[in-house]
């Protein structure tokens, strides 16, 4: 399960979390779980994730999210990883960081243009 449980959670600084979403990788996994209602496997995110489009999975992509991003996110209480079943849960608020996301993304992208 978790390494941490929801009442030992505090919340997440914001410098913290800007760090945590400063790689692509992990906005496209809190993107892709955004997409979906039920919890997913490392397997699926991994499948989701990888650039290849021939159905490979990328051993590189599940390796680093099952030790490094996952864990990570799950520490921030972005999600819960129990990575002994190899699964991810979240909640509603999984969905909030990602429309979050998305309208930094647009007003950097708006900034970008004016320059």
């Amino acid at each position: 399960m978790s390494t941490k449980g929801s009442s030992e959670r505090l919340p997440v600084a914001l410098d913290e979390l800007f760090d945590l979403l400063g790689q692509q990788r992990r906005r496209d996994l809190i993107a892709e779980l955004s997409d979906r209602s039920s919890p997913v496997t490392l397997f699926s995110l991994a499948a989701n994730l990888s650039e290849s489009n021939d159905g490979i999975i990328d051993e590189e992509v599940m390796v680093t999210l099952h030790h490094i991003d996952l864990p990570e996110l799950d520490s921030a209480g972005l999600l819960t990883y129990d990575p002994s079943q190899q699964l991810v849960t979240f909640d509603s608020t999984i969905e909030d960081v990602s429309d979050a996301l998305e309208d930094v993304e647009d007003a950097i992208g708006s900034v970008r243009d004016s320059l």
